[in-house]
C-alpha cells in the first residue's frame, strides 16, 4: 500500500481556440495526452522530450516526459513527468541535520558516479476528461509539479503538437486542424489553463463583494513542541492564566484582524491559499463581511489522502498502468469529493 495525496484542478482551457472563444475549435485534453504520448515515445531520447525553454532566473527548470497510460473504457489517463532539480553539473548537495548552524561551510555531495544523469523527481497526474478535471498525485518520493505541468502542456501544444503550421525554416507560424497552412482558416491560438477546483466561483464572489469585507480570518495548526508555536499558545493565555496549559498534541487556533483588502491583496491571498503545500500548518482562511457573514477559502482546496493498492521498491517510479489500475478501483470514492 502507498499513501497518496490528491489535489484536484479544473481544466479551463486545453486545445486550440479562436480569439475570445471559450470552447476549443479542435483538440482537447484526451487528444492532447494521446498525441503527447505518441510524440514522446516515437524513438526519441529522454533528453529530447522537453517542450519549453527553461527559465533559470525564475527557477523554472526542464521537465521531461517519463510515461503515460490511458484507460480506453473511460478515457482516464495517467501522465508521469520528470522534473529537473537544481544541481551542480549533476551533483546534489545536502547538509548534515546534526550540524550546528554556522559551524561548517562544507556541503555533503551526491553524484551519479560519472554516469550521465538528470537529477530530479517524478510527478504524477490523473486526467478525467468526462469531468474536465485532473488531479496531482503526490507520494513521498514525488512532488506535485503543477507549475511544471502547466508549462509542459502549453509548451507541447505550441511547440510540438501535430497541429502546428511551419514555415520553410521549421518555425511555427500558426495552427490548423490538419497542420497545413490555409488562407481560409481563422487565426487559432493554443492554450492549457487549469485552476484549483472551485476557485473561480469563489473568487468572483469575493471580488464582487470586496467593498463589504471588514475582517480577515486565518486558522492554523500549532504544535506545542515547536518553540514559535508554543509562544503563540502562551500569548493566547497571557493575562488570563498564571501558567499557560501545555498540550501533547497539536491545536487549531483562529485569528481575526480588521482588514479591508485591495483587489491585489485579495487576489494574492486567494492564489497563495490555493497553491499552498498540502503539509502546511495553514488550515483555512477567509473573510468576514460587514453584515457578519463569513466566506472561507477551504472550498478552493479540493484534495484528499488515500491508501492505494500499490507496491513500490526503493528507487522505482510507480508504473503508470499500475497507478491507473489502482486509481480505477477506487475511482467513485475519489470523485465523490467533487460532488
Amino acid at each position: 500500500m502507498l499513501e497518496a495525496k490528491l489535489r484536484f484542478f479544473e481544466i479551463q482551457r486545453c486545445g486550440f481556440y479562436q480569439r475570445a472563444a471559450s470552447a476549443p475549435e479542435f483538440s482537447g485534453i484526451n487528444d492532447t495526452i494521446n498525441k503527447l504520448a505518441t510524440w514522446a515515445t516515437d524513438g526519441r531520447e529522454f533528453v529530447n522530450t522537453t517542450t519549453y525553454e527553461p527559465n533559470y532566473d525564475n527557477d523554472l527548470l526542464n521537465t521531461y516526459f517519463y510515461s503515460a497510460s490511458i484507460n480506453n473504457n473511460n478515457n482516464d489517463s495517467i501522465l508521469v513527468l520528470w522534473n529537473e532539480s537544481p544541481n551542480d553539473n549533476g551533483v546534489l548537495y545536502g547538509i548534515n541535520p546534526q550540524d550546528i548552524p554556522g559551524t561548517t561551510t562544507e556541503m555533503l555531495a551526491t553524484d551519479f558516479g560519472g554516469m550521465p544523469a538528470i537529477p530530479g523527481a517524478p510527478s504524477y497526474f490523473w486526467f478525467i476528461p468526462e469531468r474536465n478535471v485532473f488531479a496531482s498525485i503526490r507520494f513521498e518520493h514525488s512532488i506535485s509539479g503543477k507549475k511544471n505541468l502547466d508549462q509542459y502542456l502549453n509548451g507541447y501544444l505550441s511547440n510540438k503538437s501535430p497541429y502546428r503550421v511551419l514555415d520553410p525554416e521549421g518555425s511555427v507560424i500558426g495552427f490548423s486542424p490538419d497542420g497545413r497552412a490555409n488562407e481560409d482558416n481563422p487565426t487559432y491560438y493554443s492554450k492549457f489553463l487549469s485552476r484549483t477546483s472551485k476557485q473561480e466561483d469563489l473568487e468572483a464572489e469575493l471580488l464582487a463583494n470586496i467593498h463589504k469585507i471588514r475582517k480577515f480570518i486565518k486558522r492554523e495548526t500549532l504544535s506545542y513542541q515547536l518553540p514559535d508555536d508554543r509562544n503563540v499558545v502562551e500569548r493566547v493565555f497571557s493575562q488570563l492564566l498564571d501558567n499557560a496549559p501545555s498540550f501533547s498534541d497539536s491545536r487549531i487556533i483562529s485569528h481575526e484582524i480588521q482588514f479591508q483588502p485591495t483587489e491585489t491583496q485579495l487576489r494574492g491571498i486567494i492564489r497563495n491559499y490555493s497553491e499552498r503545500d498540502s503539509d502546511t500548518s495553514l488550515r483555512n482562511a477567509g473573510f468576514m463581511y460587514n453584515d457578519g457573514r463569513t466566506v472561507m477559502l477551504n472550498g478552493l482546496n479540493v484534495g484528499m489522502s488515500i491508501e492505494l493498492e500499490l507496491n513500490r521498491y526503493d528507487n522505482q517510479i510507480v508504473a503508470p498502468m499500475d497507478l491507473l489500475n489502482a486509481i480505477t478501483s477506487v475511482r467513485a470514492q475519489l470523485l465523490s469529493i467533487l460532488s
